[in-house]
């Protein structure tokens, strides 16, 4: 039996010095450019929109091809029914008779087999090959304003998850602060109640409180589980994986006007430069279409083996190579207006497009002059909810030391601590919607404003 006890009181040493250890435990604090560091590298939307880009490039690096000469070459094998011959007609030359059997002679063999190496150099094209290259030249334009949309996207995700995380913190702050001075003042209610100084149902008002004040509590830690499991999940790692954010909110005002946002907007936004290479896709477009109203030349060479055997050797017919040297122009003036309504189809992808800019504008100036006035509204609020924090705070030390002279009732107190953590909450939460709606608005821009 004691040995029992014994072996008893050894494991649950071994399992108390393994919790203290597992508490001991904590995750690297995560700064908010390392999250957002983490986020760009590990994001599928933005390694897709890398491999978009990579993708136009290898279609503009295949555009340019076409500028130089294509080589090629083939190998053929021809069999005949019938060895090609010539024949002649009835003749007075003995001599010339003496060489035909039958009024026919064999000029090739039945049997051909031909090898040729070639080189085609277009020489012009109307434009067509020069217009292409550009055009996909402008597609890694547009490629590249798509990733950084994208990447734009993620920063803001990145940024508004982690001042979340902050905010879910901060009012858990808030909520143990509650419990605290409850728990402080439902003690200081029993010791009244005990000496008959107070009524039971002051107490009990007083207990109630602090249950509640508790259950707000686990509350707010839910909040931050919660938060922080989405934060993981942006930053695509396991969705429980421990996490430590430092304090990154910042208080600081913005000294840019809403006429000055607006146009770092429009210079400096991605989806302008997107939309600004489509318009000049489609004009590219235009001009590529008009290239099918000329001629097209190109300039070819060839290399020729052939013989009666695989070998290609030659025959007693005919030598085995030989080489030849060609210029062609090929034009097709006649489709019936199928080059005209290209061009027109273009002409109204790039009319589509300049329109298309001009909502993309109304757009652009709608969000930042939303998220400038969020961003305004909600740093007036942090010095208006930091003055009420003094306010409460004075407030509640006064009914506090009331009760205790017995000049204020529990009710008092209570209704005191209440506005206090109210103005606490209000204060972070203005705190963290500034951060929130400044980096709304500094996405809206494209632009780190200090």
């Amino acid at each position: 039996m004691k040995y029992f006890k014994t072996s008893c009181c050894l494991c649950a040493l071994i399992v108390l010095s393994a919790s203290a250890a597992g508490a001991g435990e904590s995750a690297p604090v995560l700064t908010l450019d390392k999250a957002v560091s983490l986020a760009l590298e590990k994001s599928p939307m933005l390694n897709s929109a890398k491999l978009g880009v990579s993708e136009a490039g290898h279609r503009q690096e295949a555009a340019r091809a076409d500028f130089f000469p294509k080589m090629s070459t083939d190998y053929s094998y021809t069999k005949l029914d019938q060895p090609p011959e010539m024949r002649f007609v009835s003749t007075q030359n003995s001599a010339l008779q003496s060489l035909v059997t039958g009024n026919k002679v064999e000029v090739g063999p039945g049997k051909v087999y031909k090898f040729r190496a070639g080189l085609v150099q277009p020489l012009f094209t109307g434009g067509a090959l020069f217009n292409q290259y550009r055009l996909e030249q402008l597609g890694v334009d547009v490629a590249k304003a798509r990733s950084m949309i994208a990447r734009e996207d993620i920063i803001l995700n990145v940024k508004a998850t982690y001042f979340t995380v902050l905010k879910a913190e901060k009012m858990r702050t808030v909520a143990a602060q509650a419990v605290e001075q409850i728990r402080s003042h439902e003690q200081v209610s029993r010791n009244f109640f005990e000496q008959e100084m107070i009524a039971k149902n002051d107490l009990l008002e007083a207990q109630v409180r602090l249950a509640q004040a508790r259950q707000d509590l686990i509350r707010a830690d839910n909040g931050v589980a919660i938060s922080k499991a989405s934060l993981n999940t942006v930053l695509h790692q396991d969705v429980n994986t421990p996490v430590e954010v430092a304090d990154a909110v910042t208080d600081a005002p913005i000294h840019l006007g809403l006429p000055d946002c607006q146009a770092l907007a429009l210079q400096n936004r991605p989806l302008m430069k997107q939309i600004d290479s489509t318009i000049k896709q489609a004009e590219r477009g235009i001009d590529l279409a008009k290239s099918s109203y000329f001629p097209k030349s190109y300039l070819a060479y060839n290399y020729n083996l052939q013989g009666d055997e695989p070998g290609v050797s030659g025959s007693e017919f005919q030598k085995a190579a030989s080489w030849d040297v060609s210029i062609s122009l090929q034009w097709t003036f006649w489709e019936w207006g199928k080059t005209y309504h290209q061009v027109g189809e273009n002409r109204v992808k790039m009319q589509r497009a300049q329109e298309a800019r001009k909502e993309i504008v109304d757009g652009i100036n709608l969000e930042v002059t939303s998220a400038f006035l969020d961003t305004r509204e909600t740093y007036q609020n942090i010095r208006v909810a930091s003055d009420a924090i003094g306010q409460a705070e004075e407030n509640f030390r006064i009914y506090k030391e009331r009760f205790d002279q017995q000049m204020a009732t529990t009710t008092d107190v209570l209704d005191a601590q209440t506005l206090l953590s109210q103005a606490r909450t209000n204060y972070n939460n203005a705190l963290c919607d500034y951060n929130i709606a400044r980096a709304k608005l500094e996405k809206a821009v494209a632009k780190e404003l200090k």
